[in-house]
């Protein structure tokens, strides 16, 4: 027993680097966790009744109230600490099986398939079931007197392999209904997004039309209208002030017209908000600068395609509850920081996918560059855009004076 054991838990140390053998984050829902805790029951109540003397039944209660705790903690992180958990749980399988003559504590070995089951491939799962069978096999050989159950071997070898692909397809069930569900949210958001990037356009090019055309015109006539009130004659001068002063009124609501058009919400804060409502699953802490209102199109949309990029990979990839967005503009209002960060402590930076490879790529289209960094366990992400000086100047000179 302990030959294999050792053997077994040699084999899961020199594969420690294929934990989530998916490749992606496992979550489970409120029927795999009922399950899981059922077939725990069911196998603690069989080893009980079919105790043959008082010192195995407490025995056996010992290592099962053991297994509990163990599972629990699996139910609520099934993504941490994934190789001590399977390695614990066998173990415990193994204790069990020498103080009980039933093949129902083979249930346990049939539920360690299944909870680690996206984790390990089959060739790790075919090792330690073989192992614990061997286990089982030598403990309990003398009472079979040569008449070994090579049935009842094949029957749980047969369910524990098949319980393998089925959790397997299970949790990729989850997993693609959880992405879908995530996907449809940022289609929604990217849909506002546009709607809002629209809208705002149409203000904006209204509001230049009643600057641009309309506004200079007001002010030409309330020019004219002010040198014809000092040259008019006597019996002209109240009608000649009248007039100029319904002109400096009509300028004056053009003037609040434009101002209410320009002066708004920012988009990228008010995107942001959106797509983040449409995530409960994450606290989100947004904080940017006001200015960020004046920002063009296309920067704007390039900072929300990395937010959006950031909120994903912190879905799909971490287990973390919250999420911080910094925009800040510096004084001169020529560099633009970004930065998400989220509360799940990191120690090594993530591989570069596709996702992050495009997001550099967007972002080096602006002649900007995108960074990962941990500082004190935090992984930080950023994007650094460079502006024109211009364009922020413009935006708030534009508005009539």
């Amino acid at each position: 027993m302990t030959s294999v054991t050792v053997l077994l838990f040699k084999n899961l140390y020199n594969h420690q680097k294929k934990w989530n053998f998916m490749n992606i984050p496992i979550r489970h829902n409120a029927d795999w966790r009922f399950s899981t805790l059922t077939s725990w029951l069911a196998a603690t109540v069989s080893c009980a009744y079919y105790a043959d003397s008082f010192l195995n039944l407490t025995i056996l209660l010992g290592i099962n109230i053991g297994i509990l705790p163990l599972l629990l903690y699996v139910i609520k992180h099934p993504n941490k600490h994934v190789l001590a958990m399977a390695g614990c749980y066998f173990l415990l399988i193994l204790c069990l099986i020498p103080f009980t003559s039933t093949s129902l504590v083979f249930i346990h070995l049939v539920m360690f398939t299944a909870v680690f089951s996206p984790h390990f491939a089959l060739s790790r799962f075919v090792i330690a079931i073989l192992g614990a069978m061997l286990v089982y096999g030598a403990c309990h050989y003398d009472t079979w007197q040569g008449d070994i159950p090579w049935l009842m071997f094949v029957v749980w070898f047969f369910f524990c392999v098949t319980n393998w692909f089925i959790s397997r397809k299970i949790v990729e069930s989850l997993n693609m209904h959880y992405q879908s569900r995530q996907n449809y949210k940022e289609l929604q958001a990217t849909q506002q997004m546009m709607s809002a990037m629209s809208a705002k356009q149409e203000r904006l090019a209204i509001s230049r039309e009643l600057h641009d055309s309309l506004g200079h015109k007001l002010t030409a006539l309330s020019v004219n209208l002010d040198f014809a009130k000092r040259t008019a004659p006597a019996n002209l001068q109240t009608m000649m002030i009248n007039c100029h002063q319904m002109s400096q009124d009509v300028l004056e609501e053009i003037r609040d017209i434009v101002s209410s058009q320009r002066d708004d919400k920012a988009l990228l804060k008010d995107v942001l908000e959106s797509i983040c409502a449409l995530t409960p699953n994450l606290t989100a802490h947004i904080n940017i600068d006001k200015d960020t209102a004046y920002l063009s199109q296309d920067i704007t949309l390039c900072v929300i395609r990395f937010c959006q990029e950031m909120l994903s990979n912190t879905l799909k990839h971490t287990q973390a509850t919250d999420i911080t967005f910094n925009v800040t503009l510096d004084e001169q209002y020529t560099m633009l920081s970004a930065e998400v960060f989220h509360n799940q402590p990191e120690t090594i930076l993530p591989k570069p996918g596709n996702g992050l490879t495009g997001l550099a790529e967007r972002v080096a289209q602006f002649n900007g560059h995108f960074t990962q960094a941990i500082k004190n366990q935090v992984l930080i992400n950023t994007i650094k855009l460079p502006l024109c000086l211009s364009n922020h100047s413009h935006a708030t000179t534009e508005v009539l004076q």
